[in-house]
């Protein structure tokens, strides 16, 4: 079956173990930054390292791991490591196991004898122009354990000419943290520190398709749909062990199934069967029109509140096709009665009142208008030689004579209209201004680039401060699309990404060709 397995997605070896591995681990985003943090530590002898994970299963032992590989690449044997995976001990057995992986004997019984035996082993590889490391993981288990903790907090005092003789490192999960902080003389010695924290959705994406190609899948070939890959990453969390777990089973559904590739029916078949749920799928129905995924009664059954989008309500679901659609429709349509009917509510209301106010309320504008003129009239003189001919004109129009109807009936039908005069503005010149490269202004593609640096992190926005979402390496040539400047003026490139998507480069980690 495992043989069989493999070889019908065409891999060459299985892409989702859940042990640690190294060699399959995608080194970019927040792992790429720890460990080079961990290598700075070790290259100036800072001391001691904390590292805290925000939960379990966050990669904290694999990036110990690939350090340790990396250490023992650049120095040979030169380099010596221990390497405590259950720290539950007590301070005695602490430095016995530590003393016998450091200087490759078997430790004595006598505490004092280990120490002894540790200095000088860490003082002869110094000596060669070697590193050694201690790393004592799952250290949350300590948390209890002052004893211990304090054991290891003087272990890390071990100098030799007012250097230390190794770099200690110290990794948990979050309760650890709080722990350490609380002995301020443990914590001071820990300064180069880093937290964990869950995938984001396009580091799940990355993390997946990065271990396929480990695994020997073909470039061109997309074995898991997106919308398979966001129904992964809102089951998991964004925790990297669920998400391999979750991958390897869906891929087993979709050999089983003798499927193309892996959608959201397999994904959601594999939920089901980790879930304890069995491993039918009772909710996709077994007709299927052609061209098209699972119709909308087909999520019917789906349990909101236990599996799938528990705690992610409020994270949004892209629309690809017809599918994602439909997700959108089982995951948010209950709300949609509610929210339609206060709506329409509120317009009848505001309707309502807008009627009630175009009818019942008289228009006074042209009152208003018309008594002011009225005012503004009784406050200026008569003017001689008009009242005779207004007198005239009303006599004349009761004796019979052709109707001429006075300047105050005139003004009662059409009062008169205010004359404005706009005073006279000399004619300014306007002086134009030559535009300057301003903010985020694109100023053009420039070809092609070779990136200089050992690892060019890719953002999302021409911004240091926006999210990366990807990484390229030494050597890589790109694809100029466009270019900018940030607030500080400093140029970025915008990019083709894994042929997917767009980001954004800083012109420090690039040479133009």
């Amino acid at each position: 079956m495992s043989e069989e397995y493999i070889e019908y997605w065409g891999l060459t070896r299985h892409p989702f173990l859940l042990a640690p591995d190294s060699k399959m681990m995608c080194v970019t985003g927040q792992y790429y930054e720890c460990l080079e943090r961990l290598k700075y530590a070790i290259g100036t002898n800072k001391g001691g390292v904390l590292i805290v994970s925000e939960d379990a299963g966050l990669g904290k032992t694999t990036i110990l791991l690939r350090l340790v590989d990396e250490m023992r690449e650049e120095y040979g044997e030169a380099f010596r490591h221990a390497f405590v995976h259950h720290p539950a001990l007590s301070p005695a057995q602490m430095i016995a196991q530590i003393t016998g992986s450091i200087a490759g004997v078997e430790p004595h019984e006598d505490k004092l004898k280990n120490l002894i035996l540790l200095k000088n082993v860490l003082m002869e590889v110094r000596e060669q122009g070697g590193k050694s490391i201690i790393i004592v993981d799952e250290a949350q288990m300590l948390c209890e354990a002052h004893d211990v903790l304090q054991e290891l907090r003087a272990l890390i005092n071990l100098t030799h000419n007012g250097e230390y003789l190794h770099t200690f490192i110290l990794s948990g999960q979050r309760a650890l943290w709080n722990t350490v902080k609380g002995l301020p003389e443990f914590w001071q010695r820990l300064p180069v520190r880093y937290y964990f924290i869950p995938l984001r959705v396009e580091e799940t994406k990355e993390m997946i398709r990065f271990r396929l190609r480990k695994a020997g899948i073909d470039e061109s070939r997309e074995v898991f749909a997106d919308d398979a890959l966001e129904i992964i990453h809102r089951f998991s969390r964004g925790s990297p062990r669920t998400v391999i777990a979750l991958a390897d089973l869906s891929l087993l559904v979709g050999f089983t199934n003798q499927s193309d590739r892996i959608t959201f029916k397999e994904v959601s078949k594999a939920i089901n069967t980790m879930s304890g749920k069995g491993d039918t799928l009772p909710y996709v129905q077994t007709e299927k029109k052609e061209g098209r995924g699972p119709s909308i009664s087909s999520f019917a059954n789906i349990d909101r509140g236990t599996e799938i989008g528990r705690g992610y309500e409020k994270q949004s679901l892209s629309f690809n096709g017809r599918e994602s659609l439909e997700q959108w429709v089982m995951q948010y349509g209950h709300y949609a009665r509610p929210i339609i009917t206060i709506v329409v509510m509120i317009a009848v209301v505001l309707l309502g009142i807008m009627g009630y106010r175009y009818v019942f309320t008289p228009d006074k504008a042209g009152t208003v208008a018309a008594e002011a003129e009225k005012k503004e009239r009784a406050g200026k003189p008569a003017i001689e030689n008009k009242e005779p001919q207004e007198e005239k004109a009303t006599e004349g129009f009761g004796a019979g004579e052709t109707e001429q109807p006075s300047k105050e009936a005139m003004d009662a039908v059409e009062p008169p209209r205010q004359r404005v005069e706009t005073p006279f503005l000399p004619e300014v010149p306007v002086v134009r201004k030559e535009r300057k490269s301003a903010k985020n202004e694109v100023a053009g593609p420039a070809g092609e680039a070779v990136i200089n640096k050992l690892a060019a992190n890719i953002r999302t926005r021409p911004d240091l401060n926006s999210p990366r979402f990807a990484m390229l390496f030494q050597g890589e040539t790109v694809k100029i699309l466009d270019e900018t400047f940030d607030d500080n003026g400093k140029k970025w490139y915008k990019i083709p990404v894994l042929g997917r998507r767009e980001g954004w480069i800083s012109e420090t980690v690039v040479t133009l060709k």
